[in-house]
């Protein structure tokens, strides 16, 4: 092939990997199979050098630092949203429209989901990438194109598409954000290399944007979104809902989240269900916008100032408020981790009184060095898990001092130990560079294995202390208290009268030590008689319930023995491949790893787990007791929706959640928490939300309660 025509279509393959990948969420390949497609590019460009283009997916790093930004005055100004925070507000937002727009009625508008980031603006010509720029103060930013070039969901060609050609000069406007996950995962990676740590994912971007250094900002996770339409020749756009179309056509990532509605009624709709849904988007929002969908009757609007009149931004109610820390004490976890937690003058936060804010972990204890006195702000992160997110220090007590890592268990007094953990980075001895970080050695191995890259090298980073534990494992009384209420609870052997508090009565007067005591309550039968709230009746409720559950599934008993990261899923998967409980305590590694969603992790985990002693003495007193079901492997015609993925969401009526997925599960099916691609179908109820948006974006089928009936009596109806 002539090295010209094998140099452009190796370059429209990578472009278009990137377009499944970023623009689609739908890759074709592995992130493995396209490291090779990059390499085979960049090998191919170093034996024909002559060849190498500007906007190769190669050439995103390699611009040298510069010293300043120059400034880049737009053709088209940049204009800022006005806001809203009430219906009412909004009603008088439309009350204007309607004033101005009199003669016309046909018009409607386009919502998205307010993204909180750092806008900019991108210009391509003829397809081309060949500016980027920072929004400033609207009328004049700062040209950050080398930085622009190393974010890869940006495009440094536009596809070629069918249905729309390539405009000569298309400015397109859009949002540079960090997702959730990332964000964590950079601070994560900062605090172990004693680097800075950012207050939130806004203030990422917007610095990673302007790095003078475009090394340090391909670094970052970085992605772009795009949300509107600057200067454009030739080509022209009828609507917003047309533009977006063209765009994710062309390459440009779309939030599929947005949608065209009609009038007041369609807006506050699409506020209430994105409000609903927000901890469920990867990225921080703060409102939805709302924009007249029509380019013409934008222009017909106009704008005031620096606003246009033809789109407002509906905010969310306030997530942060500011309170005192009253306290800080350490909790202990079934898995004996000591978890900080400060215990705060109660706050009304989003709609909530919050007076408990968990400090996740002794890193972040030490990072954000909070003190008993300390005026701090908090938010409810995803409207449930309350976090301190600032310290107020020009408020701190003079006397305040540091909190004290505890030394001593304070459940039980035994030592603290400090738990490191080690990620595992595969480095180019070529380039001296991280090509890729894995949480255990034999994930990089298999890396390494796998890209037969003789230059990969293993690096092990031991990480700082990430968390304290009681080194009295399975003695400590709050350890112990956790495993029993696991133990005993719905999802595993399912008895009845023993709850929290009763289960503390019974360990004070050392009736119960592990799990396998639960069994020989009926020895203390008399004891519990003269307990203050034990009848004959309930004492005989308890004792029954108790006999009943000694008939237990093996994956309930897996599951209820408490390992490290093994749940319900696992627990069956465990159950099914091995059969019964002795070959799953005897499980090699090799064994375990072979098995579907088991990972080197988990596999380790398990193993760990049944060697411990205790675990083994507890196992030898516990076992004798119970009565394991037999699995009785079915045949393929027994399992009509064998490998289907389904999805449960919304309230149901007329079954219970467990009912309904333990029934699909016997049939064969596997019981996702999330839609995908490879969702089969979902079983929707009442309010089900994102789950079903989602499911309808992707044209994934959507059963309700009926259906499910229907489903269970004759499956090849819905296969």
């Amino acid at each position: 092939m002539d090295p010209h025509l094998k140099y452009d279509n190796l370059k429209e393959v990578i472009r278009r990997h990137d377009y499944r990948y970023y623009v689609l969420d739908d890759p074709e390949i592995s992130d493995i199979e396209y490291d090779i497609l990059f390499r085979d590019l960049s090998n191919f460009e170093k034996k024909f050098p002559e060849l190498l283009t500007s906007d190769s997916p190669t050439q995103r790093v390699g611009i040298a630092p510069v010293s300043s930004f120059k400034t880049y005055e737009h053709n088209k100004q940049m204009l800022s949203l006005s806001n809203v925070f009430s219906k009412s507000e909004l009603q008088d937002f439309f009350k204007r429209i309607e004033k101005r727009m009199m003669d016309v009625s046909d018009y409607d508008f386009y919502c998205e989901p307010k993204m909180d980031g750092a806008a900019i603006s991108l210009i391509f010509e003829d397809g081309i990438l060949t500016r980027g720029a920072t929004r400033g103060d609207g009328t004049t930013g700062e040209d950050i194109t080398s930085n622009v070039k190393t974010i890869k969901s940006i495009p440094q060609k536009l596809l070629q598409s069918s249905s729309f050609p390539i405009p000569s000069y298309l400015e397109i406007r859009g949002e540079i954000y960090i997702s959730k996950n990332d964000f964590e995962r950079l601070n994560k990676n900062a605090i172990h290399s004693d680097d800075k740590v950012f207050a939130n994912p806004r203030n990422a971007a917007s610095g990673s944007l302007r790095q003078l250094d475009p090394k340090i900002t391909s670094k970052r996770p970085l992605s772009f979104m795009a949300h509107g339409l600057g200067e454009v020749r030739g080509a022209e756009f009828k609507s917003l809902e047309a533009l977006f179309l063209n765009l994710a056509n062309l390459g440009l990532p779309v939030n599929k989240l947005n949608k065209k509605v009609n009038g007041i009624e369609g807006c506050i709709a699409y506020y209430e269900n994105i409000l609903a849904n927000r901890d469920s988007i990867p990225f921080d929002i703060d409102g939805v916008v709302y924009k007249i969908n029509q380019f013409a009757y934008q222009d017909k609007l106009g704008e005031i100032s620096r606003s246009p009149r033809w789109a407002i931004a509906h905010k969310f109610p306030a997530e942060e408020a500011t309170t005192l820390i009253e306290e800080i004490n350490f909790q202990v976890g079934r898995t004996g981790i000591l978890t900080p937690v400060a215990r705060l003058k109660p706050v009304k936060v989003g709609g909530v009184i919050v007076s408990n804010c968990t400090l996740h972990n002794i890193d972040e204890l030490q990072r954000l060095d909070p003190r008993i006195g300390d005026t701090v702000v908090i938010r409810r992160a995803g409207d449930v898990i309350p976090q301190i997110i600032k310290i107020i220090e020009s408020k701190r007590p003079a006397e305040s001092s540091s909190i004290d890592i505890p030394r001593l268990c304070p459940a039980c007094n035994s030592k603290i130990k400090q738990e490191n953990q080690s990620d595992w980075e595969v480095i180019s001895s070529v380039k001296n560079d991280k090509v890729k970080s894995f949480g255990s050695k034999i994930e990089a191995e298999y890396f390494i294995n796998f890209s037969n890259r003789p230059e990969y090298q293993l690096k092990e980073i031991t990480n700082r202390a990430a968390f304290i534990k009681c080194s009295s494992v399975f003695s400590c009384p709050e350890i112990v208290k956790g495993n029993l209420i696991h133990f005993v609870s719905r999802k595993a052997f399912d008895i009845d009268g023993l709850g929290q508090e009763i289960l503390n009565t019974f360990m004070q007067k050392s009736y119960l030590s592990d799990p396998s005591d639960i069994f020989s309550l009926e020895n203390y039968r008399h004891d519990l008689e003269k307990l203050e709230g034990f009848g004959e009746k309930s004492i005989s409720n308890l004792l029954t319930s108790i006999d009943n559950s000694r008939n237990i599934e093996l994956s309930r008993l897996v599951y209820s023995l408490g390992i490290p990261e093994v749940g319900e899923a696992t627990s069956r998967n465990l159950a099914s491949a091995f059969l019964n409980f002795s070959s799953i305590q005897n499980a090699s590694f090799k064994n375990l790893i072979e098995l579907d969603d088991i990972g080197p992790k988990v596999a380790s985990n398990i193993v760990n787990f049944f060697k411990h002693e205790y675990v083994s003495k507890l196992l030898v007193n516990l076992i004798p007791h119970l009565k394991i079901k037999k699995i009785i492997k079915k045949n393929i015609d027994e399992m009509p929706l064998l490998n289907m993925q389904i999805v449960l969401t919304g309230k149901l009526a007329r079954f219970s959640r467990d009912e309904i997925k333990e029934s699909l599960i016997s049939m064969g099916a596997k019981v996702t928490s999330s839609v995908s691609k490879n969702t089969n179908f979902i079983i929707a109820g009442e309010n089900a939300g994102s789950k079903l948006n989602k499911a309808s974006e992707l044209g994934i089928k959507v059963l309700s309660e009926e259906n499910y009936s229907e489903l269970i009596n004759d499956p090849k109806k819905y296969i």
